[in-house]
């Protein structure tokens, strides 16, 4: 069986309990355009994203005009439960924590944030990540307190990110605790992703509300063929353990539920997880998908309990 291409995130699976007021917050912010909307079927409720058959809902994907890419998938029930990771107080538990998008000017960002229905957590900072990239980076909450990272880039023309037309981009990145970031990269490496960086940074303990001392192992993991959007970040606080949010990070809760990959063929990627030992979330389904079309897919968990789906077009 040939190996099966597998792309970079292709849609981030975000739960709200608001469903316009979370349309207005992206849109508004990010300049997003609705790729999609219709009903939930119950297979993918229950199969994909960990809910109960007889919760009825709505999804809306949402993205950059013309994007494909990097998409945001907002799914909400009636009576949606608020965010799993609560107040964020416990910011090293384990899964999807965080949405990352990159905007043209920091400082117009923030404000357009707190315009429709936002709050900061942590002010534009300004950090090094290689010798020709850095950052003005700020961490703010979305309506539902989901944690959405806005940063401004400072690329050499050398970096692959200095390539950039100057609009809000779709998701750079989705990012993932871990309690072992190496670990984490090697089963992003086994869907054929690979390091933009591997760093360990430290004197951030402000920045992300940490204990003193606590560093950060961040591993940036990116399509070969896709640097601009759709990248998995790795982040572990070393020496600061967490627990698997697998349990919390269900359909009927607000929070980030899932990723998912195009692959195309499922039965070689089926293959391959169960070859480097993934454990399956729920079972392969053939289901009409907003904004997506008509697919086949299986959800899995990845090694920190987070949910990651796998889909082929039909």
């Amino acid at each position: 069986m040939t190996r099966p291409a597998i792309s970079e995130v292709k849609v981030a699976t975000v739960g709200v309990t608001d469903l316009e007021a979370s349309v207005a917050f992206y849109s508004g912010c990010f300049d997003y355009v609705e790729h999609g909307r219709g009903p939930i079927s119950p297979e993918e409720t229950a199969q994909l994203w960990g809910g109960a058959t007889d919760l009825v809902g709505e999804a809306v994907v949402l993205g950059p005009a013309g994007g494909t890419t990097g998409l945001v998938r907002l799914v909400h029930y009636p009576e949606s439960k608020p965010l799993y990771w609560g107040d964020y107080s416990r910011l090293q538990d384990l899964g999807h924590y965080a949405l990352n998008i990159r905007v043209p000017e920091i400082n117009a960002a923030m404000a357009a944030v707190a315009a429709h229905g936002g709050k900061t957590r942590s002010g534009p900072t300004h950090w090094t990540v290689t010798p020709d990239l850095s950052a003005w980076d700020s961490l703010s909450w979305d309506p539902d307190g989901i944690l959405v990272d806005v940063f401004q880039l400072e690329p050499g023309p050398a970096n692959p990110l200095a390539d950039y037309d100057g609009r809000p981009t779709g998701l750079q990145t989705v990012c993932l605790h871990s309690a072992n970031a190496n670990a984490s990269a090697r089963f992003y490496a086994a869907l054929g992703l690979r390091p933009l960086y591997d760093k360990l940074l430290e004197r951030m303990e402000d920045f992300f509300h940490l204990p003193d001392g606590v560093g950060l192992h961040n591993i940036n993991m990116m399509h070969p063929d896709r640097n601009d959007s759709g990248r998995v970040e790795i982040a572990q606080y070393v020496g600061f353990e967490g627990d698997d949010q697998r349990h919390l990070a269900v359909a009927g809760t607000a929070g980030i539920l899932s990723l998912a990959f195009e692959t195309t063929d499922l039965d070689a990627t089926t293959v391959l997880l169960k070859a480097i030992g993934t454990e399956t979330a729920g079972d392969e389904i053939e289901v009409d998908q907003v904004g997506f079309g008509r697919v086949r897919v299986r959800a899995w968990f990845g090694p920190d309990g987070e949910r990651v789906e796998f889909f082929q077009r039909l």
